[in-house]
């Protein structure tokens, strides 16, 4: 049998490691840096095939013409210093297939994650090995971009560090990053996190007065008026409709479940 995993040091996990699995397969995990892969895919002459039957980025098979003696991999869509993981496929045992380049996925550094969840009321991460000033750019997946949501400073510990902020979550699924900045522009990105948010409904109810709305939990609210105008919006348990004429509106929480209410001055 045979197993091999190369694990190349790199800005969020540092490990040194190499071994091969049962599969025929070996893996190169590092940091995207702008640098292109070369592969040597050598031909075996006793099969009339050339080495490499597949290559995986990110767990995704790459449309590549596995007929050649050299295959490059570009990165396309890989943000740059984003984590990287090059699953090779090879057909036996005898085949060895070489990265000419394994440095263009290096970052050597002594900054990693140690930690990273998230939960409805708290995203949470810790690290170790800070370089100096810098801070954190908490990044939420929004409509296929990466939208910037928060930023922490960091406290400029080499020891451990933790950090904690309250997510923005909408309904359904949710993806996080945390982009670590620090020596004249320098960043590092944390590994993505998913997470599936599913809020209990929101009931409100409407004081005497017709001046607060009073939700059970906290949410994300959009008021609009019988024009289907927005004329309110924000985040909370208590919502002031004190200035709102008189008339019918309808209220969203976390964008779902319109309703509708009535105001009386």
């Amino acid at each position: 049998m045979i197993f091999s995993k190369i694990i190349i040091s790199w800005a969020l996990f540092i490990f040194n490691a190499f071994q091969v699995d049962s599969d025929y397969s070996t893996e190169y995990i590092g940091v995207y840096r702008g640098n292109s892969l070369f592969i040597q895919n050598p031909y075996q002459n006793e099969s009339s095939n050339y080495c490499i039957t597949k290559i995986d980025l990110n767990g995704k098979a790459l449309n590549l013409n596995y007929q050649l003696s050299a295959l490059i991999l570009d990165f396309n869509k890989i943000d740059l210093f984003s984590p990287v993981s090059i699953k090779i496929f090879y057909n036996d045992s005898l085949c060895n297939p070489i990265v000419i380049n394994p440095d263009a996925i290096f970052y050597h550094s002594n900054f990693r994650f140690n930690k990273l969840a998230v939960s409805d009321t708290l995203l949470e991460w810790e690290t170790q090995g800070e370089h100096g000033k810098g801070n954190y750019s908490i990044e939420r997946l929004y409509d296929g971009l990466w939208e910037h949501i928060a930023e922490i400073k960091s406290t400029s510990k080499f020891e451990k560090s933790s950090y904690g902020i309250t997510p923005v979550l909408v309904p359904g699924a949710n993806k996080f990053r945390i982009k670590y900045d620090f020596d004249n522009d320098k960043y590092l990105y944390s590994q993505e996190l998913d997470y599936e948010y599913y809020p209990s409904p929101v009931i409100f109810s409407i004081n005497d007065s017709n001046e607060l709305i009073k939700l059970s939990r906290k949410a994300h609210y959009e008021v609009y008026d019988a024009g289907s105008t927005l004329v309110m919006e924000g985040d909370g348990i208590v919502i002031n409709i004190s200035k709102l004429k008189e008339g019918d509106y309808v209220i969203y929480f976390d964008g779902i479940a319109p309703t509708g209410f009535s105001k009386k001055n």
